[in-house]
């Protein structure tokens, strides 16, 4: 197992999605499949299903595997390599199911990982990057909704 001392959230600033569409997205861009290690859905997987409005409320929530663990991630640069990246299907509105999961999740994690701190992609910026807002989210909000050794 890699060290992994770092878990970046972002969000996939679409409206719907899952790790299959991501790892999709990801390859156009010519990289070498899903960059993220774990996908939490919002229950529209796909744009048909958030076309018709038909949300499948039993994927509300659920974790999706993206890039092995063990594998370095492509999620954030400069920060890869000993990190986990989690992605929340969303552009700024999350359910409550994801924010469970995403908790559950990072409580998996510190079990193997005790000494994991918790960053929103937008706080890992490097010099030169354009500025970015993902997850969306204010971190300092959702480290304060953590058990205070998750965050």
């Amino acid at each position: 197992m890699r060290p992994i001392d770092l878990i970046v959230v972002h969000c996939s600033y679409s409206i719907y999605g899952n790790a299959a569409l991501i790892d999709g997205w990801h390859r156009v861009r010519g990289w070498d499949g899903i960059g993220y290690h774990y996908v939490i859905l919002n229950g529209y997987p796909d744009e048909e299903s958030h076309r018709l409005r038909r949300p499948q409320f039993w994927l509300d929530g659920a974790v999706e595997a993206g890039r092995p663990l063990e594998v370095v991630g492509a999620h954030v640069r400069g920060h890869n390599r000993g990190s986990v990246g989690i992605c929340l299907i969303g552009k700024g509105q999350f359910t409550q199911q994801q924010f469970e999961s995403l908790s559950r999740l990072i409580d998996e994690l510190h079990q193997t990982h005790p000494h994991l701190r918790i960053a929103g992609h937008y706080e890992l910026l490097c010099p030169n990057d354009p500025p970015k807002t993902c997850p969306n989210i204010d971190m300092d909000w959702l480290r304060g909704l953590l058990p205070s050794d998750q965050g």
